[in-house]
C-alpha cells in the first residue's frame, strides 16, 4: 500500500498500465536483405517516435548478447540494440513448446517482456498459436512491420511504412495511407461525378467512403493495439487487468458502423439506380430492395443475395443489435466443463496445502469470511482448467439463430474488415456500369 503526503491510499495488484515500449525480440541468423529492408524501415520509425516531444511511446530492439551475427548485422545498419541474457525455459513454457531452441527463445522474450519474437527459422512459424498463450507474437521481420505500425497507432501516432511522413494527422490518414482499400472507393466516386450521377447517390456514396469507412479502419486499428496489450497481460500473469474494458468499447462501435455499412451502400445503390424507395425503406437485406434491385440489375441483385454475404450480413447483425440495443460486448473467458470438477473439499485441502486458509482466520467468521472463501476456490478451479487447456481467453459469446456462438476479437477483427471491403468493393465495380 503506497505512502503519498503521508497518507496510505490503496492499491490494485495483479494489474498494470498500457505498455509504452513495444520490445522485440530478433532471434535469428542469416538475415536477408528483405529482413535488413524491414528492420532500416522500423529503425525510422523509433527515430520518428525518438522525435516526439514529449516522448510517448517507442519501440525496441533486443539481442541476445551470444548472438554476434545479429550484433553484427545490427551495427552494420546502425540501429540501436539493447543485450540481453538468453533464459532456459520454465516448466510451463517447456510443457507448451516441445522444440527446445524454439522454448529457449520464448523464455528469452518472456524474461525481457518483449512483446514480439522475430524469427528467420521458418520451421517455427506453426507454433504461433502454442507462443501466443504465453503471451507472446511470432513473427518475421514483415509482419513485424504491421505490429509496429498498430502499436504506434494505438499510441495516437499515425504511421505507415508506406507513407513514412512525420506529424500526420488522423484526417486522411487512411485514404493515403491504405491507397488499395479506397482504391476501388474513389474510381467509383470520380466515375460518378464524370458521368453526373445522382447527386445524392453521389454524396451517399461520398459519405461510405471518406466518413465511414476509415472509422472503420480507426475502430480495427484500436481492437488489433490492445489485442498487443492483452498479450502483455498474459506474459505479465496479471489477474485483474486484461483490457477486456477498453476492448469492448471499440467493440461495440466496429460492428455498428460496419453493419451500417451494408445499409449505406444499398442506399447509394438505391438513389444511384433510381429505384425510388424511400430512405427509410432501403436496407442491404430488405426484401422490397432485392425485389426492384432485381428488376434493374440481376448482378447487383446476385452481390446482395449472395449466401455468403447473406450470412456474413447475418452474423455482423446480430451482434450490431445485441451491442446496440439489448447489453454489451464484453470479452470474457469461456470455460469448457470438465467431466469431473474438483469437489469443494479437494478445493480447500489444495487451498490448505498452499497455506493460503492462513488468510481466513483474520477475516472475521460470517458472510465476508465466506465470500473469501469462495473466491479461493474460484481461483484454484480456474487453475485446474488452464492446466486442462480448457479456458478459451479474450471471448465474447454471441446467439445467432437461436444457438450458442462466440468470436474472438483477435482473429475476428481483421478478417471482419476485409468481408465487409470485398463486399463494397463488389457493389462498387457493379454498380459503375450503370453510371
Amino acid at each position: 500500500m503506497p505512502v503519498v503526503r503521508g497518507r496510505f491510499l490503496p492499491a490494485i495488484e495483479s494489474a498494470g498500465r498500457v505498455k509504452r515500449c513495444f520490445d522485440i525480440l530478433l532471434w535469428g541468423n542469416h538475415w536477408s536483405e528483405r529482413n535488413l529492408s524491414d528492420l532500416d524501415h522500423v529503425d525510422g520509425l523509433r527515430e520518428y517516435l525518438r522525435s516526439l516531444t514529449p516522448r510517448f511511446c517507442g519501440v525496441r530492439l533486443i539481442v541476445p548478447s551470444p548472438h554476434a551475427e545479429t550484433i553484427d548485422m545490427a551495427k552494420a545498419l546502425n540501429c540501436r540494440v539493447t543485450l540481453v541474457e538468453v533464459a532456459n525455459p520454465d516448466k510451463s513454457t517447456s510443457a507448451r513448446i516441445q522444440d527446445e531452441d524454439l522454448a529457449t527463445a520464448v523464455q528469452t522474450a518472456i524474461a525481457c517482456d518483449a512483446d514480439a519474437l522475430v524469427v528467420t527459422n521458418e520451421e517455427w512459424f506453426p507454433h504461433f498459436e502454442d507462443i501466443e498463450k504465453l503471451g507472446v507474437f511470432l513473427a518475421d521481420t514483415g509482419f513485424l512491420k504491421h505490429h509496429c505500425e498498430m502499436f504506434s497507432r494505438g499510441h495516437d501516432a499515425p504511421w505507415s511504412f508506406s507513407l513514412s511522413i512525420w506529424n500526420l494527422t488522423w484526417t486522411a490518414f487512411y485514404q493515403m495511407a491504405e491507397p488499395e482499400t479506397f482504391r476501388v472507393g474513389l474510381d467509383f466516386l470520380s466515375a460518378a461525378w464524370k458521368k453526373q450521377a445522382d447527386n445524392d447517390g453521389q454524396e451517399t456514396g461520398r459519405s461510405l467512403v471518406h466518413n465511414r469507412l476509415p472509422n472503420i479502419c480507426f475502430t480495427r486499428d484500436r481492437l488489433l493495439f490492445y489485442e498487443i496489450q492483452r498479450l502483455v497481460s498474459v506474459r505479465r500473469r496479471w489477474e485483474r487487468q486484461s483490457f477486456s474494458f477498453e476492448t469492448a468499447y471499440y467493440l461495440n462501435f466496429y460492428y455498428p458502423v460496419i453493419y451500417g455499412g451494408f445499409d449505406q451502400l444499398a442506399l447509394v445503390v438505391n438513389q444511384i439506380l433510381k429505384l425510388g424507395l424511400p430512405d427509410r425503406k432501403v436496407g442491404a437485406t430488405y426484401a422490397g430492395f432485392l425485389d426492384l434491385l432485381k428488376t434493374k440489375s440481376s448482378e447487383l441483385h446476385a452481390i446482395f443475395s449472395d449466401t455468403k454475404h447473406v450470412e456474413f450480413i447475418k452474423r455482423i447483425g446480430a451482434l450490431r443489435h445485441f451491442a446496440s440495443h439489448r447489453g454489451s460486448l464484453m470479452p470474457t473467458q469461456l470455460i469448457e466443463k470438465p467431466d469431473k470438477e474438483p469437489t469443494d473439499s479437494e478445493l480447500d485441502a489444495e487451498i490448505s496445502a498452499a497455506g493460503i486458509d492462513e488468510m481466513l482466520e483474520i477475516v472475521p467468521e460470517g458472510e465476508l469470511r465466506e465470500s473469501f472463501r469462495a473466491n479461493l476456490r474460484h481461483k484454484f478451479k480456474m487453475a485446474h482448467y488452464e492446466k486442462s487447456g480448457n479456458v478459451l481467453d479474450g471471448i465474447v459469446p454471441i446467439v445467432l439463430d437461436g444457438k450458442f456462438a462466440f468470436i474472438h476479437p483477435a482473429t475476428d477483427t481483421d478478417w471482419n474488415f476485409q468481408r465487409f471491403l470485398r463486399f463494397m468493393n463488389q457493389v462498387f465495380v457493379a454498380l459503375g456500369k450503370h453510371l
